[in-house]
């Protein structure tokens, strides 16, 4: 049978639809072939992985914490056999701990000595640590193992890797010199480099110099002034101080880059910011910022040192200067302050206040942690205000030079405790241990591996597990787990027997086959470094392949002159470094800048790896075989960029008669990571130049060329397509065999992958129901959430921008913008041309009246290319404002009659000049040349030929699957076009019913082009010379004896337009959603203090503790996780028999799986039903249910109701679809209140009078009794009103804001209650895919 299918794919939902050759809507089961599948968006594994990763960290600390009792147990047992136990009970409270250890101590409990005598002793664990540092005298062999627990607690960082167990840092000579090279080559601006290093590391460690001081010091040293914004800036930031990235990065970012982000690395939440910052300006540009970082670090680290040898003198140190800098503010404020500023300061635990900084008051009701206000700069802010009209003195004097030098009442837990590496705290550990040796001789004895107890400790402490082993242990692979470790043999791994126990190349290599992606292009192929000499000249010779200059690509020869002269330095190209280039060869005029085009304010890309390896080998480096040495290396640094180890291993191994010592020390210090997207198999694929003849691979081509990587590929005048086609080699299977694991190995999110999942099911089910595949498949793929524009208040800030640097003494233009931003008038079209023009009309150079802006008759929209060639309503590139009678004058033809360019060109070249109208649309109105026939094919081809990369992956697959299917893509906005051609409007606050609208109209419109103008657009031209995309409905469309589009009904032919009104009128539309059982984490993350958490509603925060499973004495979280619900029969409280539906919590899930008589448990002891009867073990989240004829799904529990999510679709005429999308867009002057209370009663009317009086919380007669009230309001809040009331009919949870006519914030939220004992009806829907096939459950009798 010959039919056509539709689809309209989005990352949460598929529109599909089934026609015939007229489009006409098939039928199958009584229903019609047309629906919307929903799903939940699919997560990606980040958090997931966070998760694992942390529960390792913790399982290997706990491990380390182990062997380290283990050593210590005999000595200590001698002594003490029940302190571990009084330890390991110490979280307990008194009540719960084990009878032989209960007490009120938790760490000491001999006769003489307490944990009050050991706390009076040593105040905190680093008084501990600094005595056993320094003293040689026998210590309590207890004491030595808390100061070693504590450290093997606080391990510190592991990442620098260069730092000896001396505690020696890397240099801040070293970092700061590749700051300079680093900013040099990112942002083009150079740091002075003759200078004393001495001088800039004690101004940058210095505790006696406030931040902004520092700042203007080290400035002085560098040779910066004020002057220099952008270097001021950067030396700022590398101190602390809080800066706009803009202001750093300058030209370098786009011009509407967002400047409230800003970078602040003393700000305790910078962690969680760093990766939108690192998204926002590119890996490349966040790597400066890195070593900026770096630098702050290494100052920070040196300022908690304070010249100390070792980590616990200097915290030691800074208590005792928070307790007498404490002694000093009481007794100040004791002496010049009120009763009532010492009580707020001291006893109180307001915002601000010296208890809410340490996190603990002992007047009145004794409270500890969790206090809002309690940052350092809370505290200082309110000391400034109090102190501020108090006496002067030496105390106040030296209170506020403390506060300004950010050191006044130093805490010793802090963020900056995360710079502290591992080896500031081995090197205390090694000298306590050695003198712990002279009084614990087992410190001393040895083991079968031949290191002493001391030795072993030490490399415990110290060891790190190389991130490419992962797990290590192989039954994580064997059972669905992530490891991929080769074993040698079994047993525990340990920091002395890792290479015995594992095979740590054959290790490696099965991380780099799973952690490398594959090329976009050949699946099976793994990708290249991102900074690979391979990858980086594809990137650099791409862009230059795109660079124009007057309208044509640059010279060949030209292009490999810039490449070799100016790229392989290595350094960004700036557009003002290539102009004075092409000025000095002779190829472009200066005054003619903007005629340079196909690059914004640089290339993006560098060569930046073939200048560091030139500067390590020479002119070695043109050589193959140093070429060859030097991707090995890359790649290398790319994998085990973090272990510099082995990296250093693997260099030794292969290169090691090569590489000087000198060479081998500059390689480990480059650094290397992420991938690119293309392998190296197909950037040397090989192909044939048609023209002439000529063979050469990709990468070569465009060295010998200047078209583009899509050029090469697109153009029929190189093989490149075909070879690439049969190149790849086919991993898909036929329809029927696809399983969700085939999709693994594609390089897709986890989004589409889910799409994609679903829409394979619906062809599935369609094929199965049909008996055959479609002749022709139309799809369309909605763009990703990243992928989407946000111009939000984006356009105003811009102009603000671009206008504070015009001047203009005949217009207040801040004020017109100003005012178009408040009226909303800025979001428009013409408004936002307007401003872009200064005023004036584009054509004539006449100024345009404001206030007539808006008159159709006066002022148009024209577009450059006309809409007859090519469909493109680019605002930035193709539309201008113009007068209608200028365009009424101006033909349809492209270019622009020579009148307006001769008068016009000047005024053009200075609207760009001043940024406000870009390359491309400055290129379109200066070009003086007719289309020609191959770009007519272009504009066609744009029309029918996707080009995302995503699209194109699906419907490879797609066609791989279907392979006796023509698969044709259809444009999601030739479908917007024609809905607002034809008035078929669509509003997703009305109904989901668009995304099979749009399937149907997908396969008609889709249709329409393809039959039109074939695969090869080239031929239509070549064949009928003309066309006009503005009206390719006009007149029927055919070829040979196929008709795709009627244009008037006659001759026994109805009108295509009367069947797709006829078929989008129709209210048929299936909708089924995913139903599935949830995974992931038990609860949510927040965990509640027992003040806070409450039994019944929040879970311990240790499940396996018996002792801590009362949440009201240890707290707990809240937010259970629930997997699924089911449905159990059960004794009331008066006796009778009840039927609930229970949530079942992810916390017992697994059990479950294990053992099915486990649900009656939870049944038993959890839920405490009385003779439980299982009547449906297992009922997915959202599930569709039907109770007393309303259609729902079951979402979610609170409390004893479940949320329920409305599947009843609103039906409207499309008359009141295209006026509500008129209330969604405001500002329409069609909007009335006649026709807005029309709407109103038509509403109520559906909720008093339809299946919506049947829904849970139904609000007919609320809004019945509102009506005078929405009548008195004025337009705006009637819109938002009939807005809200909508919400209470979407495909949602429901509920609607109705405070403006009386009635609640959340009025007709949709809760019902578990029990459905006395319900009339109650019916479980099991649907298939399309919801073609549907199995029902009465859950009453069942």
């Amino acid at each position: 049978m010959r039919y056509f299918m539709g689809l309209d794919m989005g990352t949460s939902s598929v529109g599909w639809a089934v026609t015939d050759e007229h489009y006409q809507l098939l039928r199958r089961k009584g229903k019609d072939m047309w629906g919307i599948r929903e799903f939940e968006e699919a997560a990606t594994a980040v958090e997931r992985r966070t998760h694992r990763v942390s529960r390792r960290r913790r399982q290997r600390q706990v491990a380390r914490i182990g062997l380290l009792q283990e050593y210590f147990h005999d000595a200590i047992h001698q002594v003490d056999p029940n302190f571990y136990q009084r330890l390991k009970n110490s979280k307990y409270h008194e009540e719960d701990k084990d009878e032989i250890v209960r007490g009120s101590n938790g760490i000491f409990n001999d006769v003489e000595y307490t944990d009050k005598e050991y706390f009076k002793e040593f105040p905190t664990i680093f008084h501990l640590r600094q005595e056993l540092i320094k003293s040689k005298e026998p210590h309590d062999v207890r004491l030595v193992y808390l100061a070693l627990l504590n450290m093997f607690k606080h391990r510190g960082h592991f990442l620098n890797a260069t730092l000896s167990a001396d505690g020696e840092s890397r240099k801040i000579k070293d970092i700061y010199t590749d700051f300079v090279d680093k900013a040099a080559e990112q942002l083009g601006i150079s740091f002075a480099t003759d200078i004393k290093y001495e001088e800039l590391e004690n101004y940058l460690s210095s505790n006696d110099l406030s931040r902004k001081r520092k700042g203007e010091l080290i400035a002085e040293l560098l040779h910066v002034t004020r002057k220099d914004k952008q270097q001021y800036a950067l030396i700022e930031c590398m101190l602390g101080l809080d800066k706009s990235v803009k202001l750093m990065f300058g030209d370098t970012l786009p011009e509407n880059f967002d400047k409230t982000i800003k970078v602040n690395f003393s700000d305790i939440a910078f962690e969680e910011k760093a990766t939108e910052i690192s998204e926002a300006i590119g890996e490349e540009k966040y790597d400066l910022i890195l070593i900026m970082k770096e630098i702050y670090d290494a100052a920070i680290l040196n300022r908690i040192m304070n010249g100390y040898t070792y980590l616990s003198d200097a915290r030691v140190a800074e208590y005792e200067k928070h307790k007498s800098d404490l002694a000093c503010l009481k007794h100040y404020i004791k002496e010049y302050g009120t009763q009532h500023q010492f009580d707020f300061l001291f006893r109180g635990t307001e915002k601000g206040s010296y208890s809410a900084y340490v996190h603990s008051v002992n007047s009145h009701e004794k409270q500890r942690r969790n206090m809002d206000g309690n940052k350092k700069e809370d505290l200082y802010s309110t000391l400034k205000k109090i102190l501020k009209d108090m006496p002067e003195n030496e105390e106040k004097t030296h209170i506020m030079m403390q506060i300004e030098l950010d050191n006044f009442l130093p805490k010793q837990l802090t963020a900056s405790n995360g710079v502290i590496p591992n080896q500031i705290h081995l090197k205390e550990m090694k000298k306590i241990l050695a003198n712990a040796e002279n009084y614990l001789p087992f410190l001393k004895e040895k083991d079968e591996s031949g290191y002493t107890v001391s030795e072993r400790i030490q490399k415990l402490f110290a060891f790190q597990i190389p991130y490419y082993i992962g797990p290590t242990t192989e039954k994580s692979a064997e059972f669905g787990g992530n490891g991929w470790v080769v074993r040698k043999e079994e047993g525990k791994v340990l920091p002395w027997n890792i290479d015995q126990k594992i095979d740590m190349k054959k290790t490696s290599e099965e991380f780099i086959s799973r952690m490398v992606r594959r090329c976009t292009y050949m699946n099976d192929e793994q990708v290249l470094p991102k900074e690979s000499l391979e990858y980086e000249s594809f990137c650099v010779l791409n862009e230059l392949n795109n660079i124009k200059l007057y309208g044509e690509k640059l010279p060949v020869d030209i292009k490999q002159d810039i490449y070799r002269t100016l790229c392989e330095k290595g350094k960004r190209i700036t557009k003002k470094s290539l102009m004075k280039y092409l000025v000095g060869r002779g190829v472009i005029k200066a005054e003619d800048e903007e005629q340079l085009t196909g690059l914004m304010d640089g290339l993006n890309n560098t060569l930046k790896s073939f200048a560091k390896f030139k500067a390590i080998f020479g002119d070695a480096i043109y050589e193959d075989s140093c070429k060859k040495m030097v991707e090995q290396i890359i790649f290398w640094c790319t994998v085990y960029g973090d272990s510099k180890h082995f990296l250093k291993e693997q260099l030794l191994e292969k290169y090691g008669e090569v590489l000087t010592d000198a060479q081998i020390k500059r390689i480990l210090g480059i650094k290397f990571r992420d991938w690119g997207n293309l392998s190296k198999k197909f950037l040397e694929l090989q192909g044939c130049s048609k023209e002439t003849g000529e063979v050469n691979s990709l990468i070569r081509m465009l060295w010998e060329t200047n078209d583009n990587l899509m050029e090469l590929l697109a153009q029929d005048s190189y093989t490149f397509k075909e070879e690439l086609e049969n190149m790849q080699e086919s991993t898909y299977k036929v329809l029927a065999e696809l399983q969700p694991e085939d999709l693994d190995h594609m390089y897709f999110s986890a989004p589409v992958k889910r799409m994609i999942w679903q829409t394979i099911l619906i062809i599935k089910e369609v094929t199965k129901v049909i008996g055959c595949q479609p002749e022709r498949l139309f799809i369309e793929m909605t763009r990703e959430h990243g992928q989407k524009n946000d111009i939000k208040d984006s356009r105003a800030k811009k102009f603000y921008e671009l206008y504070s640097k015009i001047k203009d003494e005949d217009k207040d233009w801040r004020k017109v913008i100003e005012d178009a931003d408040k009226d909303g008038r800025i979001r428009s079209k013409k408004m936002y041309l307007y401003l872009t023009q200064m005023g004036r009309c584009m054509y004539t150079g006449r100024p345009i009246e404001l206030d007539q802006l808006f008159n159709n008759n006066l002022y148009d929209i024209d577009h450059i290319y006309p809409r007859h060639y090519v469909k493109d309503d680019n605002l930035e590139n193709n539309m201008v404002l113009v007068e209608k009678q200028s365009n009424a004058h101006k033909s349809d033809v492209y270019p622009l009659e020579s009148g307006i360019y001769e008068k016009q060109v000047n005024w053009w070249r200075e609207l760009h000049r001043k940024n406000l109208i870009n390359d491309e649309k400055l290129k379109r109105l200066t070009g003086r040349n007719p289309f020609t026939d191959e770009q007519k094919a272009g504009f066609i081809a744009r029309q029918l030929v996707e080009t995302s990369q995503g699209t194109k992956g699906v419907a490879t697959i797609l066609q791989e699957a279907l392979p006796d299917t023509t698969l044709v893509y259809a444009k999601a906005k030739n479908v917007s076009d024609f809905r607002n051609d034809y008035d078929l409007l669509k509003s997703r606050i009305v109904n989901d019913f668009h995304h099979a609208h749009d399937a149907y109209l997908n396969i008609v419109i889709g249709n329409v082009y393809y039959v039109k103008f074939t695969k090869n657009p080239i031929n239509f031209i070549r064949e009928h010379g003309t066309y006009n995309l503005g009206k390719m409905y006009a007149k029927d469309v055919k070829r040979g004896d196929e008709i795709a589009w009627v244009a008037q009904s006659g001759n026994g032919q109805t009108a295509t337009m009367e069947t797709i009104r006829r078929t989008m009128a129709r209210n048929t539309p299936l909708l089924t959603r995913m139903s599935y059982e949830v995974t992931g984490g038990l609860a949510n993350q927040t965990l509640y203090s027992a003040s806070k958490a409450k039994e019944g509603t929040y879970i311990s925060l240790k499940s396996s503790d018996e002792r801590m499973q009362d949440v009201t004495k240890y707290g707990g979280f809240t937010s259970v996780s629930t997997a699924y619900f089911m449905l159990v029969e059960h004794d009331g409280k008066k006796g009778k028999r009840i039927r609930t539906i229970e949530s079942v919590p992810i916390m017992w899930k697994e059990r479950i799986e294990k053992n099915p008589a486990e649900l009656e448990r939870y049944c038993l002891e959890v839920l405490k039903l009385s003779n439980p009867d299982i009547r449906v073990r297992k009922i997915l989240i959202q599930s569709l249910i039907k109770r007393n004829g309303y259609y729902m799904q079951i979402t979610g529990k609170t409390g004893n109701q479940l949320y329920v999510r409305n599947t009843v679709s609103l039906c409207l005429k499309q008359e009141w679809v295209n006026y509500i999308k008129k209330l969604e867009k405001g500002n329409d002057e069609n909007i009335t209140k006649d026709k807005n209370l029309v709407l109103y009663d038509i509403l109520v009317d559906k909720h008093n009078n339809t299946i919506y009086s049947q829904r849970p919380n139904p609000v007919g007669e609320k809004l019945v009794k509102r009506r005078e009230e929405f009548i008195n309001l004025n337009l705006n809040d009637q819109v938002t009103v009939l807005l809200e009331i909508l919400k209470l009919t979407q495909i949602a949870l429901g509920g609607a804001n109705l405070k403006l006519i009386g009635e609640a914030e959340k009025t007709g939220v949709m809760l019902i209650s578990k029990d459905i004992t006395t319900l009339v009806e109650m019916v479980l829907i099991n649907q298939s895919v399309t919801g073609l096939y549907e199995q029902r459950v009465n859950l009453l009798t069942v």
